[in-house]
């Protein structure tokens, strides 16, 4: 996210939540376990956000039941009776079955013998890709399909069974118990179709002239085809891969019309109308992270949110649910400001599901019921219409969240722009080799020490905004690994030319904001060798005009002080 058009200077940020004062920002659920998984530590988080407060709004207990049963799965993983419910192999975690490849969907177009086909207990995947990534991508779609079912259990096509074989639970019985009287079990009428190709090339090769664009993903699921398409080796593709399952699940595991081979036409869910939701539950569902026991959904260190954070906080945007409501699938993917629209389609998927607020979650069901024509599980509930300040608070984090919600260990994006973070926060935040962009502008408390902690591995960072923080010089010794570097902002904080010396090493750097920093003539002589930089800002700095002059002589094609400075 470059800073140009957002910047602004001396902004003042409202805290939101009093201090000490915090609560789950996640939905947590339960994972499957081998069965010699051990017994101790297996409840569940003291502070966890579940669906539980949404039981109580149906007519019947079989989703709390189902939940319970899960619940059970976790307090004795080795459990028989509900291991052979759930579909659990008795040895192992997950049931697969790999031969080689015979049955591929003739539009595929791929040979006998030159695949790996593997069936899983809800999957059935055609893979090119390595034994290994394929058992790898099978086992967490699977895990991912449990998680599913427990968040969207109202909506799921195999609760009727679940209903009928948990008829006699009531809350506080044993499940165990009442599974081992019966040989109840729950299975796929039909597995879902995934083709996984061995890398990006095929991936693009096979879809480019089907999917306009498709060489800008990396996932895809055809409605058309009934089929996720992906490929193996990159990571960009997890978060992608439990988006497009999010896409799959809701037409093919539901009882949402589905297309008839053959028929001329085909409705879409989300071509009228409600489209964002439609994005937004998928694009909330990449925040899925799988522990090794527990499963969350959502937070505040969701990757996909640091970018609607970045756009409300920083930049002051905001879309209300009445303006995306009505847009369609061509309607939005036609509009120009596409980037915001997804930014905050998702920022109001979290917003609704995360603050555990009973009539919101209510209303994200029963609109996504409304899109995908299914039964509406709850009654009517009023459209939700937060304000723009109401979104600010919802996205600025402070130390008691980050400290009672801690990220996961391998964040890749970090936005904290405009909140009120120390080091106390950041401190429960483990440093990642994957991080690449970090921006904490804004954050007085924020000092050279605490990000040379938080970035001991800055292998991957690219883009790194610390404008109106306290960091010196000192941070120059973290960016020494960062050779990956693009943009660098600095703006307003205590650098001077020695700082500007040491990032020479980033032979990559593009943007370098270093506005009202302590810089002087001397810097210019670093900067100027800097091979790629396109965007130059030094404006309230000890730099003479005379070298300005000289080094936009000598670098014409710079874009030299772009900003517009404004005081508040």
């Amino acid at each position: 996210m470059g800073n140009r058009f957002y910047k602004q200077i001396l902004i003042y940020w409202l805290a939101v939540l009093p201090v000490g004062v915090s609560a789950a920002d996640r939905t947590t659920f339960v994972l499957a376990q081998t069965s010699s998984e051990p017994r101790e530590n297996n409840s569940l988080p003291a502070n966890a956000l579940l669906p539980n407060e949404l039981l109580g709004e149906l007519p019947d207990s079989s989703w709390h039941a189902y939940m319970d049963t899960w619940k059970a799965h976790a307090a004795n993983p080795a459990d028989p009776s509900i291991r052979r419910f759930l579909g659990l192999p008795l040895d192992g975690m997950i049931e697969m079955k790999s031969t080689g490849g015979r049955s591929a969907p003739s539009w595929l177009g791929w040979q006998r013998g030159s695949y790996q086909q593997l069936e899983s207990p809800q999957f059935m995947i055609y893979s090119r890709a390595s034994d290994a990534e394929t058992r790898q991508v099978a086992e967490d779609l699977q895990q991912c399909y449990w998680v599913w079912t427990q968040m969207f259990f109202p909506f799921w096509n195999e609760r009727h069974r679940v209903s009928v074989a948990l008829a006699n639970w009531t809350p506080g019985s044993s499940i165990a118990s009442l599974l081992a009287s019966n040989n109840a079990r729950l299975a796929a009428s039909r597995r879902m179709r995934i083709v996984l190709f061995r890398d990006r090339n095929e991936y693009v090769q096979f879809l480019l002239k089907q999917v306009p664009g498709v060489e800008q993903s990396t996932g895809f699921y055809s409605d058309e085809n009934q089929t996720t398409f992906l490929f193996a080796g990159d990571r960009e593709t997890t978060a992608t891969r439990r988006h497009e399952l999010t896409h799959q699940m809701f037409r093919e595991a539901t009882s949402s019309p589905r297309r008839t081979p053959g028929a001329r036409e085909h409705w879409i869910p989300g071509d009228d109308s409600g489209f964002w939701l439609i994005e937004g539950i998928a694009g909330y569902f990449e925040s899925l992270y799988l522990g090794e026991r527990y499963a969350t959904v959502g937070g505040w260190d969701s990757s996909r949110l640091q970018y609607s954070r970045y756009r409300t906080l920083v930049g002051g945007e905001f879309l209300p649910i009445s303006e995306l409501q009505p847009d369609g699938r061509t309607e939005a993917q036609r509009r120009e400001d596409l980037a915001t629209y997804y930014a905050h389609s998702i920022a109001h998927t979290h917003r609704l599901l995360d603050r555990g607020d009973v009539p919101d979650r209510c209303w994200i069901y029963n609109q996504l019921a409304e899109i995908y024509r299914l039964d509406a599980p709850f009654k009517n509930v009023a459209l939700p219409s937060p304000t723009l300040t109401q979104m600010q608070s919802f996205l600025r984090v402070n130390d008691p969240q980050i400290i009672d919600n801690p990220p996961s260990p391998a964040m890749e994006r970090l936005c904290l722009a405009g909140c009120e973070v120390t080091a106390k926060g950041l401190s429960v935040i483990k440093d990642s080799s994957q991080l690449d962009w970090l921006d904490l502008s804004k954050n007085r408390a924020i000092d050279s020490e605490t990000l040379t902690r938080l970035l001991a591995k800055p292998f991957a960072l690219r883009q790194l905004s610390l404008e109106a923080t306290s960091v010196d010089n000192r941070i120059a010794v973290a960016l020494k690994q960062a050779t990956q570097l693009e943009e660098i902002d600095v703006s307003f904080t205590r650098v001077s030319d020695e700082f500007v010396e040491a990032i020479l090493g980033c032979k990559n750097l593009t943007t370098l904001w270093l506005t009202k920093t302590e810089i002087t003539d001397r810097a210019m002589d670093f900067i100027e060798s800097m091979p790629n930089l396109d965007v130059l800002d030094v404006q309230q700095t000890h730099i003479t005009d005379e070298r300005l002059n000289e080094f936009r002589k000598k670098r014409p094609l710079v874009k030299l002080n772009p900003l517009e400075l404004r005081f508040q």
